[in-house]
């Protein structure tokens, strides 16, 4: 069957800015249209001040405001504006006096036709010297009881305790999300963009934010039940005339949770699309060991089983990952902080380790390397032993980091895992080292998939001893790790994909800006509702792991377990030997996992289908998602309970009156045949489910192979 590629927007299309009548000066109010900017779906109406006045969506006016707003300050003197009839934009100057410091500013907001929206940009200049205010986008939407919101959130309903699915469009309420979150107690939304749906007249509207920006920590996306929705921005730097800017959309589409995100992947495919497609095949359930023995192959490919994150205590100490051997024979002491099987040794060499990658290969099974950029050393509250010349000075983390990556230490001593200090990856010495480090992996380590980079959580931190050129905290500049992060990785990452390596991360801060140069996510923190929902999105085309214990399996049972897992795509950790702090071998749990095993497998490779309402169901508790898979699609039906069969359309794909349907089930190795109906361009399928589930396969009739 032919691979049906996401339904892009379509970019070629005539629009145009229509200048009204103005209205005298005299008469003239803020809430006054006076331009009108035409996209494709969407009309927006404009004052004379760059607000948003009016729109109009799929045919319907709407009494929508929107604005660009900087706390505590007012306009000074009348806006300035103007049109460029060929591109179609409108652009308002403003000039802004802070009151509380007599600062003035200027700002810049630009609305131009962009395919299926109509792109908000927004350019703020101030003199003198640097200081900061909240920057804030603003919309007032009309909503009403019917009014539904969605956002890519941690949890729909904020709520503490069991996961709850995030796929699902809820009322206004007066809420509040940061953008990026840390724990899996926290309320917060993994990727910018804000939707608001009309399910009577099947409308909707999103306003995305775009992941390119330096979206620094702190920021927050606020809405209320009356529709107000605010998405404010915190510690950027103004003054010395340097600009700041941003860059937003409004997309009209379907009342569908994917309309926004359909649009957003489209627009921004390098932060979802693996830059390695290698990846895509590497997709399966993971592990965290440092057992380098053999295992059983077929029983490990029967629970769907392809990655293993190796554990980290093959390292001298955190930070110095492949030491700088001169051979593939050299040896080093491992750090031995971990439980490791007893015939292990306490060194080890380049050699073995790729040993080991070659015969997880050579089996079918890839292996990624740890790696760590925002942690170092070992015993880090420990004096220096080794002077600065030393030769063997790598050997003392102490000396080391204080010797040759000075600049990089965040927090020193003993101050996280290993008792290692913290370190800032936006010091060029440390990303110099970093980079090495990269070098000897592809060089030593051929047979490698890659690495996987652990703790993501400290970039939710800034560093106020270093200078990033846009944070403006506590009134002195400071460096973002998160613009620490992205700066590396723009480095790091197209060297090792060059070398045919993925990068992998443990994303215990979910954001989407920090995944431009990784191919796939192992979250430590997936077995809780928050962390596996926020991957989940982050992760729409890339393969997504989730940890696991044999605890997880009981909440609340084996079944619901897996079907949250395969709703949302995800692949989670199967009980692998010698498993740290994970799921271990046990015959319930390797039963388990053997039974949903294929169901897992049908899915490799998936990349969310985004086409509007392209699958639901009538059947009353069960949930369904739709994958375009290699040679076809995999569409999951969870949660069925009791239920016998689920009745399921399929509808706005091409082929779909050409396919042949099977349907996966737990505990049966034989796919059973369904007999679909294709009327009006939508398919129907009576799915039969056992534990009240099945993954339905479509593929080309010509192919006809499950």
């Amino acid at each position: 069957m032919t691979s049906y590629p996401r339904i892009a927007p379509i970019l070629c299309f005539l629009a145009f800015v229509v200048l009204l009548p103005l209205a005298s000066r005299a008469a003239e109010t803020n809430d006054v249209a006076v331009y009108v900017v035409r996209g494709m779906n969407l009309t927006l109406k404009l004052s004379a001040n760059g607000g948003i006045v009016g729109a109009i969506e799929g045919g319907r006016e709407k009494n929508i405001l929107g604005r660009t707003k900087l706390d505590g300050c007012v306009q000074v003197g009348e806006t300035k504006s103007g049109k460029h009839f060929l591109s179609g934009e409108v652009g308002f100057t403003r000039t802004l006096r802070h009151l509380a410091s007599g600062r003035t500013l200027t700002v810049v907001d630009r609305f131009t036709p962009a395919g299926e929206s109509i792109r908000w940009e927004i350019e703020i200049v101030s003199a003198g010297e640097p200081w900061t205010t909240d920057i804030a986008t603003e919309l007032d939407y009309p909503a009403t009881a019917a009014t539904r919101f969605w956002t890519a959130w941690s949890d729909p309903e904020r709520k503490a305790g069991e996961w709850r699915d995030p796929l699902v469009l809820l009322p206004l309420a007066s809420t509040s999300w940061t953008f990026g979150g840390l724990t899996t107690r926290s309320d917060y939304t993994a990727l910018p963009l804000a939707t608001i749906a009309e399910p009577p007249d099947d409308s909707g509207l999103s306003l995305v934010f775009s992941p390119e920006d330096a979206i620094l920590c702190g920021s927050r996306l606020t809405t209320t039940p009356s529709g107000a929705i605010r998405f404010s921005r915190v510690n950027y730097r103004l003054g010395g005339g340097r600009p700041v800017r941003f860059e937003m959309n409004l997309v009209a589409h379907e009342a569908d949770w994917r309309g926004g995100l359909r649009w957003l992947t489209a627009r921004y495919p390098k932060f979802f699309q693996p830059p390695n497609p290698r990846a895509d095949a590497m997709a399966g359930c993971g592990a965290y060991s440092g057992d380098e023995g053999p295992i059983d192959v077929a029983k490990f490919k029967q629970m769907a089983f392809r990655i293993n994150w190796k554990l980290s205590d093959d390292f001298p100490y955190m930070g110095m990952f492949i030491p700088p051997v001169t051979n593939v024979d050299e040896k080093w002491e491992r750090s031995c902080d971990e439980k490791a099987p007893a015939d292990k040794p306490s060194w080890t060499t380049s050699r073995r380790l790729n040993d080991y990658a070659h015969y997880m290969q050579t089996n079918g099974f890839y292996v990624l390397d740890y790696f760590n950029v925002t942690e170092f050393g070992k015993n880090m509250a420990s004096p220096p032993m080794k002077p600065a010349g030393d030769p063997e000075l790598w050997q003392d983390p102490r000396a080391f980091l204080q010797t040759q990556l000075p600049g990089a230490i965040l927090i020193g001593g003993n101050a996280t895992c290993y008792a290692a200090s913290v370190v800032d990856s936006g010091d060029l010495a440390f990303q110099k080292f970093i980079l090495e480090q990269a070098d000897r992996h592809l060089r030593l380590i051929p047979d490698s998939s890659g690495i996987c980079i652990d703790r993501l959580d400290w970039l939710a931190r800034s560093n106020s001893k270093a200078d990033d050129g846009v944070s403006w905290i506590g009134g002195k500049p400071a460096r973002s790790l998160c613009v620490s992060w992205n700066n590396l990785l723009a480095k790091l990452g197209p060297k090792m994909h060059a070398g045919g390596k993925v990068i992998f991360v443990n994303p215990i801060y979910s954001r989407l800006d920090l995944l431009r140069q990784v191919d796939g996510l192992y979250s430590e923190q997936g077995n809780e509702g928050r962390p596996l929902n926020a991957c989940a999105l982050m992760g729409l085309d890339k393969p997504v792991l989730a940890w696991s214990y044999n605890e997880t399996l009981h909440q609340p049972d084996p079944d619901s377990f897996f079907q949250r897992h395969l709703l949302l795509g995800v692949y989670p950790t199967a009980p692998y030997p010698w498993n740290n702090h994970c799921m271990t071998p046990a015959p319930a749990a390797d039963q388990a996992f053997s039974d949903y095993g294929p169901l897992l497998d049908a899915m490799r490779g998936k990349k969310w289908v985004l086409a509007p309402h392209c699958v639901k169901t009538t059947t009353t508790g069960v949930k369904v998602n739709l994958f375009e898979v290699p040679g076809g699609y995999a569409l999951p039906v969870t949660f069925g309970g009791k239920h016998e069969f689920a009745d399921i359309v399929v509808r706005n794909l091409p082929g779909l009156v050409a396919v042949h349907c099977a349907a996966r089930h737990p505990g049966n190795e034989t796919a059973a045949s369904l007999a679909p109906i294709f009327k009006d361009g939508a398919l129907t399928l009576h799915v039969p489910l056992q534990r009240g589930c099945a993954m339905v396969l479509l593929r080309n009739r010509a192919e006809n192979a499950f």
